[in-house]
Formats: C-alpha cells, structure tokens, sequence
C-alpha cells in the first residue's frame, strides 16, 4: 500500500465528492480490499487496473485513478456515489 495514494484518494474524497473525513477511512477500506481481490495493492498501478476483478474494482480503480489526476473517466460520477452509497451502507464507520 502506498500511503500518499491514500492520502490522495481521502483528500479527494472530501475535498471533490464532499464526504465527511471520518467515512472516508471505510471508504479506502472498501477500496483497498477490492484491490487486493484484484491482486494489486492500493497505488498507481491499481488506478490503471480497470475491470480486473468486476464492476466495484472498476469503480474503485476510477476513484484512484481520479485521486491521482490520471482519468478514471470510464466511470461516472454517479457511479462512484452509488457505489460508495452502497459500501458505507454495508460497511461500519472506520473514523480514520
């Protein structure tokens, strides 16, 4: 896991889609699981992955990909919040 990624993607998260600080930790927690289902760490390259391990992956892939000023235009921005929506819904507060 690189940690500037992270960093990236929780300021992103809050500064860009508004989300309060204390869900973005259960969102890179969403995020960095799916990743590693996917066989990556949470970093660039993870960014550029795509559809390597289904549609949630895609999603976040995009959201890195868009952290990291990279694109992630393949998904859209109500994809993204129906997504997140969904894994802080199912997933408790991390507060991080």
């Amino acid at each position: 896991m690189d940690s500037v990624v992270e960093a990236k993607v929780k300021v992103f998260l809050q500064n860009w889609l508004h989300y309060k600080p204390h869900d973005c930790g259960t969102i890179v927690e969403c995020i960095r699981s799916l990743a590693r289902v996917a066989g990556y760490d949470l970093d660039e390259e993870f960014g550029d992955a795509g559809l390597a391990a289904g549609p949630e992956a895609e999603v976040a892939s995009g959201i890195v990909a868009r952290a990291l000023g990279s694109g992630g235009a393949a998904v859209t921005d109500h994809q993204i919040r129906n997504e997140i929506n969904g894994w802080l819904r199912r997933n408790p507060s991390m507060g991080r």
